[in-house]
C-alpha cells in the first residue's frame, strides 16, 4: 500500500464534474456535449442531490485567482471534533 506523504498545510481539492463512459466528439452537433453524471473529490465518487446544481463561480484567466465550486452532497456521517479525539466520543 502506498504511504501517504505529509503536506505543509491544506490544499485545494480536485473536484470533477463528468459523464462516464464516454468522450466528446466533433462529429456531429450534440456529440460534443456533456450530461455530468459523475461528481469525484480527489478521485472519490460522491453521491450528491439531483435537486441541487452544481454551481461553479467566475473563472478568472488570471494566475492568483482560485476557483471556487459548491456543490451539495448526501452524507452517510458527519464528524464534528478535535483530530486527535477519538471517533464516537
Amino acid at each position: 500500500m502506498a504511504e501517504l506523504k505529509k503536506t505543509d498545510g491544506p490544499r485545494g481539492a480536485i473536484i470533477e464534474i463528468i459523464e462516464k463512459g464516454r468522450a466528446t466528439s466533433d462529429a456531429t452537433i450534440g456529440e460534443s456535449v456533456i450530461a455530468p453524471n459523475d461528481i469525484r473529490i480527489n478521485g472519490q465518487s460522491l453521491l450528491a442531490s439531483a435537486d441541487d446544481p452544481v454551481i461553479l463561480h467566475e473563472v478568472s484567466t488570471r494566475a492568483d485567482q482560485l476557483v471556487r465550486v459548491t456543490l451539495t452532497l448526501l452524507a452517510r456521517r458527519v464528524s464534528i471534533r478535535a483530530e486527535n479525539d477519538p471517533e464516537g466520543s
